[in-house]
């Protein structure tokens, strides 16, 4: 249809309220799902950092939680509170330094400073996590 001066009249419209409510809601939903993945997201090295505050506070739970089942086939919860824990602890220190994370597949080889264990080797963990299998060279 055409007004009197010959330009089309505008067609039905949505109104502006509808439309920003519509853009709020898409961005809260992107957002939550950006929240929710990087909740469940967790690299080597913040997996390693985990694991090395639960050993300093001597959190045999926790840090036994953090152990892949590789090395968990290795040692019961029991013998890793007992004998294992207190062997490890000076091994490495929470404040330690990233140096490097490389990946390989499956495994990690998360390289540090400020420990006298300067090599971790993690495993994956599910799709989004990891969990440690040993120092190089093994625990003691």
């Amino acid at each position: 249809m055409s007004e009197p001066n010959g330009s089309r009249s505008p067609g039905p419209r949505l109104p502006t309220g509808i439309i920003l409510a519509a853009v709020i809601v898409a961005l809260v939903a992107v957002s939550g799902l950006i929240l929710a993945l990087y909740r469940e997201t967790r690299g080597p090295g913040e997996i390693l950092r985990r694991f090395a505050e639960a050993v300093d506070a001597g959190d045999c739970e926790a840090s036994y939680d953090l152990l892949h089942g590789i090395a968990r086939a290795g040692i019961e919860e029991d013998a890793w509170c007992d004998r294992a824990l207190p062997e490890v602890d000076p091994m490495i220190d929470a404040d330690f330094g990233m140096e490097r994370a490389i990946l390989e597949g499956d495994r990690a080889r998360v390289e540090i400073s400020g420990a006298p264990a300067t090599v971790w080797i993690l495993g994956r963990h599910g799709d989004r996590s990891w969990r440690v299998i040993e120092p190089e060279g093994g625990f003691p």
